[in-house]
């Protein structure tokens, strides 16, 4: 599952349709008042972090107060939940994660993708990596791999939420290598990380939450999913490198309720462009190996109206995987 690999087809279409927006930004005065921005994970995890810096870069482009709130669970859909009961007047925006164009295949829920949302812009990307305890036995994904194949359903791994891209690629992992082991669900990526440091599970598959971890040497990154090796992780081989054929990347945006005025899009979507070269954002992003990804109004509702109908594919290899377990 190569999720970036069309962006330059999206970023292409935001330029041709960049002209349906042509009213002028603040035209409505927008905005008069602050803006409440949704974090659908825990706070401490990577998307909270991210969140929280892109709030104080987008108040001082907009010159207004940017309140962030969590809002977990659901399998980051429950800011999208509450897009739905609010006025689709700016004022209320949520980050947008790959699990809610994901989560109708899996579970009837109170929204749909495709007619409910108003997508402004993608601000960045998810790298996740596969780690264990630095006092682990295994010193590779190869040495983790044939201990699970030798002691089916006896290595647990913590993820993010149940049905999560953390989870899939475990899943899609298992599936295709014909191993068995055990997911286990934390609220966010930092409680399953607290839960490999006490022992409670013997594995993780996390974003860069992992990293001020692996940094302090208190775990040991055993592989990445990405196309290329990570920055943050250079020792650690892709899953791919090894042989084992997985490779996901996961794009995160931020979106309002359907029927957005299209000056106040507009309005939104420059300023996150601008809030994305905030030297402090850029800052924070690279201690924390966050992604910084600018995709447009026009590019971004591209990609999010094929994921909506592409992940389709996706929850039938995790459906399938779960069934296993």
């Amino acid at each position: 599952m190569q999720l970036f690999k069309n962006l330059f087809k999206y970023a292409a279409a935001g330029l041709i349709a960049s002209a349906a927006l042509a009213a002028p930004a603040g035209a409505s005065g927008y905005p008069q008042r602050p803006i409440t921005l949704s974090v659908p994970y825990a706070p401490g995890g990577t998307t909270d972090i991210l969140g929280r810096a892109l709030g104080e870069a987008l108040s001082k482009t907009l010159k207004q107060t940017v309140v962030v709130e969590n809002k977990p669970g659901a399998n980051g859909t429950l800011g999208v939940v509450n897009l739905k009961r609010a006025k689709p007047d700016g004022y209320t925006l949520s980050m947008i994660p790959l699990g809610v164009f994901r989560q109708p295949y899996i579970q009837s829920v109170s929204y749909d993708p495709l007619k409910d949302l108003t997508y402004i812009s993608m601000v960045g990307g998810y790298n996740y990596a596969i780690a264990v305890k630095t006092d682990a036995p295994w010193k590779s994904i190869q040495e983790l791999v044939e201990h699970a194949r030798k002691h089916p359903g006896e290595v647990f791994y913590g993820v993010s939420a149940r049905y999560s891209v953390n989870e899939f690629i475990m899943m899609d992992l298992a599936k295709k290598l014909d191993i068995e082991w055990t997911s286990v669900p934390f609220k966010g990526d930092s409680e399953a990380i607290t839960n490999l440091l006490g022992g409670q599970i013997q594995a993780v598959s996390a974003t860069n939450t992992i990293l001020p971890m692996a940094q302090s040497g208190a775990v040991r990154v055993l592989a990445t999913a990405g196309e290329k090796r990570s920055a943050d992780f250079p020792d650690a081989p892709t899953l791919n490198e090894v042989g084992y054929p997985v490779i996901v990347t996961s794009p995160l945006g931020i979106a309002g309720p359907a029927g957005m005025p299209e000056d106040v899009v507009k309005t939104l979507d420059a300023a996150i462009e601008t809030a994305l070269k905030d030297s402090k954002l850029i800052e924070t992003a690279g201690r924390f190996g966050i992604g910084l990804r600018y995709l447009d109004h026009a590019g971004y509702t591209r990609y999010a109206m094929d994921a909506a109908v592409n992940e389709k594919e996706a929850v039938r290899t995790m459906l399938d995987g779960a069934a296993k377990e």
